[in-house]
C-alpha cells in the first residue's frame, strides 16, 4: 500500500477592488463621456438646424451659422467619399444642379458676375448637413436614448426661453424692421412678438403628441397645450402654427386604433368644411385685411415673379437664379421694388429660382425623406421616430407658404438622426422598450388566460 501524495497548497494573490477592479460604468460605446457627448450635441445640433441662421442680432452665432457648411465641409466629404447612407444619389444629383447649374443661369438671365452666382447658393449648402451630421454621429457614437434626450432637451429649451423672453424683455428690444433683427418683432396687425426658432419646439410637441396616443398622460395634453398657447400668444406665425396644427391632427388619427381612426376621419369630413364655412363668413370678404400687410407684400412679389417668368418656357423650366444682398445687382434693383422677397413665395419662388426641374427634385428630396423616415418609424414604432417623420411632412404643409430652400438643414438634420437612430436599433435590439407597453401587456395577458385556460381542461380531463 502506496502512501498518498503529499498536498501542494498555491499562494494566489487576490487583488485589491479599488486598483484592479474594472469600472463598473458599462462601455456604451461612446467615444466621449456620457455628459460630454450630451454637451456637445446641444452645442452642435442647432447649428446644424439652421437655428440661428437669420437673426442677425446676434452676431456670433449669426456667423457661425453661416460659416457652419464651410466648418463641416470635412465631415461632409467624408460621409459622401465613405459612407453608405440612404439616398445619397438623390442628394448629389440635387446639389449638382443646385450649386452647379443654377449659377450659370443666374449669370444668363440676371446678370450675375461669376462670384456673385456662386455666393447665391450658399442658402442651399445646408443642405449637406446630411452627410456632415451623419458623419459626426458615427464618430461620436452617441447612444440612441442620449440622442433623443438632446433633442427633446432642446425642445423644452425653446418654450422656456420664449417664455423668459416675453416676460422680461423690454419693449425697447422689439423693432419694426427685419432687416435691423428678426428674433423680436413689432407690427401693427400681430402686435408684439418673438420669432423663436421652432425646428427642436415642433419636434417636441410632435413627439409628445405621439407619446400621448400610445401611453396616455394628461402631462402630455397640458404640455401640448401649453406650447400651441404660447405659439398663438407669443410665435404668432400663422402658417407656420396652422401646418403645426394639421400636423398633430394627422399624427392622433394615425396613432388611434383603427375603429376609432375611421370615426376621426368621418368627423374631420364633416368639420372641415363647416369650419371654412364659418371663416369665409366670419372675414366677409375682408381677408386681405385681416391678413395684415404681409399678404399685400407676397401679392406683389407673386405678380413680379410671374410677370418677369413671362411666356418664356425655359424660364419656367429652368428659373432664372437669384441674387443676394451683395450682388452687384439685386433683384430689388431689377424689379424696382425694394418689397420683392424671393422667400415669401413658396413654390412660386423655388420655381422662379430653380425652375420647374429643380422643383421636382426638391420635391423627390422630400418625399423621400418622408417615405424613408416613415418606414423607420414603423420598424421601431417609437414615439420619437414617428415626430421625426412627422417633422417632414410639417415642413411639407407649410411649402406653400414658406420656401422648402430657406432652410434645407433641417431636412438633413432630421435624415441624419433617423437614419443613425434606424441603425443603431439593430445593432442594439433590447436598447429601447417596446413601442407599446400597454399593448405588450395585454398580449402577455391573454397568453396567460390561454394558459390557464388549457391547464384547467388538462385537470378536469
Amino acid at each position: 500500500m502506496t502512501a498518498p501524495a503529499a498536498r501542494t497548497y498555491r499562494h494566489v494573490t487576490i487583488p485589491r477592488v479599488g486598483r484592479f477592479a474594472p469600472s463598473s460604468r458599462p462601455d456604451l460605446g461612446e467615444r466621449l463621456s456620457p455628459n460630454l457627448t450630451f454637451v456637445v450635441l446641444l452645442g452642435v445640433l442647432p447649428m446644424f438646424a439652421q437655428c440661428f441662421h437669420y437673426l442677425n442680432e446676434l452676431p456670433p452665432t449669426y456667423l457661425l451659422s453661416k460659416a457652419w457648411p464651410v466648418m463641416a465641409l470635412p465631415l461632409t466629404l467624408y460621409a459622401m467619399a465613405r459612407m453608405k447612407l440612404p439616398g445619397k444619389a438623390i442628394y448629389l444629383v440635387f446639389l449638382a444642379y443646385a450649386i452647379g447649374f443654377t449659377p450659370l443661369v443666374s449669370m444668363i438671365q440676371l446678370g450675375n458676375g461669376f462670384f456673385d452666382a456662386l455666393t447665391t447658393t450658399i442658402k442651399i449648402w445646408p443642405v449637406t448637413y446630411y452627410f456632415a451630421l451623419s458623419a459626426l454621429l458615427v464618430w461620436m457614437a452617441p447612444t440612441g436614448p442620449r440622442l433623443k434626450s438632446a433633442v427633446l432637451t432642446l425642445g423644452y429649451a425653446t418654450y422656456g426661453i420664449m417664455l423668459l423672453l416675453w416676460l422680461v424683455a423690454p419693449a425697447s428690444w422689439y423693432n419694426s424692421d427685419p432687416s435691423v433683427g428678426k428674433l423680436m418683432l413689432f407690427e401693427a396687425e400681430r402686435g408684439y412678438r418673438i420669432y423663436m426658432p421652432m425646428f427642436f419646439g415642433m419636434l417636441l410637441v410632435f413627439y409628445l403628441t405621439r407619446s400621448f396616443m400610445q401611453r396616455p398622460h394628461a402631462l402630455k395634453v397640458v404640455a401640448v397645450g401649453i406650447a400651441v398657447l404660447m405659439m398663438f400668444i407669443i410665435f404668432k406665425q400663422r402658417a407656420s402654427i396652422g401646418s403645426a396644427l394639421v400636423v398633430i391632427g394627422f399624427g392622433v388619427v394615425a396613432s388611434a386604433p383603427r375603429q376609432l381612426r375611421r370615426l376621426m376621419i368621418g368627423g374631420l369630413c364633416l368639420a372641415v368644411p363647416l369650419a371654412v364655412a364659418v371663416l369665409v363668413m366670419k372675414a366677409n370678404g375682408n381677408v386681405a385685411e385681416s391678413l395684415g400687410g404681409s399678404l399685400s407684400v407676397r401679392q406683389n412679389s407673386f405678380a413680379l415673379a410671374t410677370q418677369f417668368l413671362g411666356t418664356d418656357v425655359w424660364h419656367w423650366l429652368f428659373g432664372v437664379g437669384a441674387t443676394t444682398r451683395f450682388s452687384t445687382i439685386t433683384l430689388a434693383e431689377i424689379f424696382g421694388n425694394a418689397q420683392f422677397f424671393i422667400a415669401d413665395l413658396g413654390w412660386v419662388g423655388v420655381v422662379f429660382e430653380y425652375g420647374a426641374v429643380g422643383a421636382l427634385l426638391i420635391v423627390i428630396l422630400y418625399l423621400w425623406g418622408y417615405v424613408a423616415v416613415s418606414k423607420a418609424a414603423r420598424r421601431s414604432g417609437e414615439p420619437f421616430a414617428q415626430a421625426l417623420a412627422d417633422y417632414i411632412l410639417f415642413l411639407l404643409v407649410g411649402s406653400a407658404v414658406y420656401s422648402l430652400v430657406l432652410t434645407p438643414g433641417e431636412l438633413g438634420v432630421i435624415m441624419a438622426i433617423a437614419v443613425y437612430l434606424d441603425r443603431y436599433r439593430s445593432k442594439h435590439p433590447g436598447s429601447t422598450p417596446p413601442a407599446d407597453p400597454d399593448a405588450d401587456r395585454s398580449t402577455r395577458r391573454r397568453m396567460m388566460v390561454i394558459t390557464h385556460a388549457a391547464t384547467a381542461k388538462k385537470t378536469v380531463r
